[in-house]
C-alpha cells in the first residue's frame, strides 16, 4: 500500500514525491478508482456550477445537500472548464473529502480561467463542466530487462490510465487519461513528451519511476445539467446492442458521414482529426478507391440516390483516364499520379463498378470488363499476382492487392462467368495458401476470406471453403472477450498485432467474418456457424461502438465534422475515409448476416 498520497496538478507542474511513496510497492499494485453512482456525479457537477456561481455572483456559498451515500476517504479531483470544445482552463483540488476537493479544483479552474477573461454571468452559462475523481497511483516496477516500450505496452491502457512520471524525488509530471483521447495523442509520445518535460531523455529510461492511476470520468449535459459518464472518452455499447434499428441507424449515419466528406472533385477528404479540427491534406488513392466500393455497396442495398449520386462522382474521378495493359486493347488499368499504378486502385475500383446499382449497364460492364482483363494479365502462372501494372511491376503487398484483386473478380465472376476468372482462382489457390501458412498475416486475411468466400459456392470447390474456414479460424483466435481482456470497450475487437490492443481493422476483419458466417452456413458446418455468429456480434459490437455520437463529442469543435464517423481506436478519434468505408461495409454485411436482407 502507498503511505504518500500522489498530489496530481495540471501537465507541466512540479509536484514531489517522497522516496516512502513506492518503497513498500511490492509486484505488480493495481490502482484503484473511486466508486461513484449517476447520482453522485450529477451532484458534484452541480456542486461544480453552484461553486462557479457563487464566487462570480458574489454569493453566499451554500453547504447544500451532501448525499450521505458519497465515497468517504480523501481524494483528488481535476475540473476542467471548456467552451464551444476548447479547454479555457483546469484546477487540481485535494486530496480532501469529495465535496472539498471538487470546490477547491472549480475555484482553481475558475481562477485559471480570470488570468484570460474576467467571468461574468454569460461566460458561466457557456461554460461545460468536466470532472476527473483520480484514484492513487501505484507503481508499474520493471521485471527483468523488459524495456520501456514493453513496459507500457504491457500494463498503461491508453484513455484508461493516467500516468505520472518520477525522477528522483522532485521531478513529477501527470498526464491524465483524458488527455490522451482529447488531444489524439499516442500512449507512448505522450510519455516521452513528459520525461523530456522533466530534462530526462526518452532513451534513459532507467532513471524514470512510471505510475498509473484511473479515474471516474464525465462532464455536465448543458441541457439537462446532469452528468454523462464516458469511458475512453466514449459510451460503451452491451453485447445486446447489435439489433437491427441500431445497425440501420449505424449504417446511415456513417454512409451520410461519408458523403459529407466527399470533396468537389469526386474524392473524398482522407482524414480529420476532431481534437485540433483540422482536414490532413494527406492523400492515398488506395484508399480513395476503397471508399468507392462502400458508396456502390451503400448504393445498391439502400437504394439511396445520394449514395448512389456520391458513387458515381467518385467513380468519375478514377475513370476519367485508363491506360491499356501493353498489346492488349481489351485490358486496362486506372493509371495513378504518382506512377506507381498498384493493383490495389484497378483491383478496388473493378469491384466498386461490380457492386454498382448499375453494375450490368453501359457504359460501367465495358469498363469492368476491361479492368479485369488488366488483373488478370499481371497473375503469373503460379497464380501470384504481380501488384502494380507497367512500368512499375512490383510484387510488394501481397497482404492486400491480390485479395482484393480476387475480390474483385469473384464479384465479377459472379455478374459475369468466365473461365479465365474461374483458372485463375484455380491457380490462386495453391499459391496464396501456400503463401498465407508460411506467413500468416492479419492483414491478409480479410480480403482473402471474402474472395474466396465469394468463389466458393459459385465454384462448389471444397478447398476454397477449408481455405475460408483455416483463415477465418486463426484470426477468431484473437478476439478480445471477457476471458482474455478486463475492459468490456475493448470486448469484440481482434488484438492482432499487439496483445490486448485492438482498433478500427476489426472493421476490415469483420467484412471477412460476416462472410465466413454466410459460408459455413451454406456448407452445413453449425459449430463454424455458432462460432462465427458470435465472433461477428461482438465485433460488430466494437464497430459501432467506434462510430462518433453526439453525447462523446464535449471536446470536439466542430460535431459535424465528427459525428457519424469511425475513430482510429477507443482512445484515438482520427477519422480517416478508409476507416469508414471498412466499417460501413462490415456493418451492411453484418445486418445481412445476422438478420438477413429483408425486414
Amino acid at each position: 500500500m502507498y503511505r504518500h498520497k500522489l498530489l496530481l496538478a495540471p501537465t507541466g507542474a512540479m509536484i514531489i514525491l517522497s522516496a516512502a511513496a513506492v518503497a513498500d510497492s511490492p509486484g505488480m499494485a493495481r490502482p484503484s478508482v473511486v466508486q461513484l453512482t449517476d447520482s453522485h456525479r450529477t451532484f458534484l457537477v452541480r456542486l461544480a456550477r453552484r461553486t462557479l456561481e457563487d464566487k462570480v455572483l458574489q454569493r453566499q456559498p451554500d453547504a447544500g445537500y451532501t448525499p450521505k451515500s458519497l465515497p468517504a476517504g480523501e481524494v483528488e479531483v481535476i475540473v476542467r472548464l471548456r467552451q464551444g470544445g476548447f479547454l479555457r482552463a483546469a484546477g487540481v483540488g485535494g486530496p480532501g473529502p469529495l465535496p472539498a476537493a471538487t470546490r477547491d479544483a472549480t475555484l482553481a479552474a475558475l481562477s485559471s480561467l480570470k488570468q484570460n477573461a474576467q467571468p461574468d454571468a454569460d461566460l458561466l452559462s457557456r461554460l461545460m463542466i468536466e470532472i476527473e475523481v483520480a484514484g492513487d497511483p501505484v507503481a508499474v516496477p520493471r521485471a527483468g530487462d523488459a524495456s520501456w516500450t514493453d513496459l507500457i505496452d504491457r500494463h498503461v491502457e491508453p484513455g484508461i490510465h493516467g500516468i505520472v512520471l518520477a525522477a528522483g524525488e522532485k521531478q513529477v509530471r501527470r498526464f491524465c487519461p483524458t488527455e490522451v483521447f482529447t488531444s489524439d495523442v499516442v500512449i507512448h509520445d505522450a510519455i516521452a513528451r513528459l520525461a523530456q518535460a522533466m530534462g530526462v531523455n526518452p532513451g534513459q529510461t532507467d532513471r524514470l519511476l512510471l505510475l498509473r492511476f484511473l479515474t471516474d470520468h464525465f462532464y455536465e449535459d448543458p441541457a439537462t445539467r446532469r452528468a454523462v459518464p464516458l469511458r475512453r472518452g466514449l459510451t460503451t455499447l452491451p453485447p445486446e446492442s447489435v439489433t437491427r434499428t441500431n445497425l440501420d441507424a449505424a449504417i446511415e449515419s456513417l454512409a451520410g458521414y461519408m458523403r459529407y466528406r466527399q470533396k468537389p472533385d469526386g474524392s473524398f477528404s482522407y482524414q480529420y482529426e476532431p481534437a485540433r479540427n483540422v482536414y490532413s491534406q494527406e492523400n492515398n488513392v488506395v484508399r480513395q478507391a476503397g471508399a468507392a466500393v462502400a458508396m456502390s455497396v451503400h448504393a445498391r442495398v439502400s437504394g439511396s440516390a445520394a449514395s448512389r449520386d456520391c458513387a458515381d462522382r467518385i467513380l468519375a474521378y478514377f475513370l476519367h483516364d485508363t491506360s491499356n495493359v501493353p498489346e492488349d486493347t481489351d485490358a486496362a488499368f486506372v493509371p495513378t499520379p504518382d506512377g506507381s499504378n498498384k493493383l490495389g486502385v484497378t483491383a478496388l475500383v473493378a469491384l466498386a463498378l461490380a457492386e454498382h446499382p448499375d453494375a450490368e449497364k453501359e457504359p460501367l460492364a465495358a469498363v469492368r470488363h476491361k479492368l479485369v482483363n488488366g488483373m488478370l494479365w499481371l497473375q503469373r502462372p503460379s497464380g501470384m499476382f504481380l501488384t502494380a501494372f507497367p512500368p512499375a511491376l512490383s510484387i510488394a503487398a501481397q497482404d492486400y492487392f491480390p485479395g482484393e484483386a480476387l475480390l474483385a473478380l469473384a464479384r465479377n465472376y459472379h455478374l459475369e462467368p468466365t473461365t479465365r476468372v474461374n483458372d485463375a482462382f484455380v491457380a490462386a489457390i495453391d499459391f496464396y495458401r501456400d503463401y498465407f501458412r508460411g506467413k500468416r498475416s492479419p492483414a491478409f486475411v480479410p480480403w482473402q476470406v471474402q474472395a474466396f468466400a465469394a468463389m466458393a459456392p459459385m465454384s462448389k470447390r471444397e478447398d476454397y471453403v477449408a481455405f475460408v474456414f483455416e483463415m477465418a479460424d486463426w484470426l477468431a483466435d484473437q478476439q478480445l472477450s471477457p476471458d482474455n481482456c478486463e475492459w468490456p470497450d475493448m470486448w469484440g475487437g481482434i488484438a492482432s498485432y499487439t496483445p490486448g490492443r485492438a482498433g478500427v481493422s476489426t472493421a476490415a476483419y469483420l467484412e471477412g467474418f460476416a462472410d465466413a458466417l454466410e459460408l459455413a452456413r451454406a456448407a452445413g458446418d453449425a459449430r463454424r456457424a455458432e462460432r462465427y455468429e458470435t465472433v461477428v456480434r461482438a465485433a460488430a459490437r466494437f464497430v459501432v461502438q467506434l462510430q462518433v455520437r453526439p453525447e462523446e463529442t464535449y471536446f470536439m469543435r466542430s460535431t459535424i465534422d465528427a459525428v457519424g464517423g469511425i475513430r482510429t481506436s477507443p482512445s484515438l478519434n482520427l477519422l480517416r475515409i478508409d476507416h469508414c468505408q471498412h466499417a460501413l461495409i462490415a456493418l451492411i454485411k453484418t445486418r445481412r448476416a445476422l438478420f438477413g436482407r429483408e425486414d
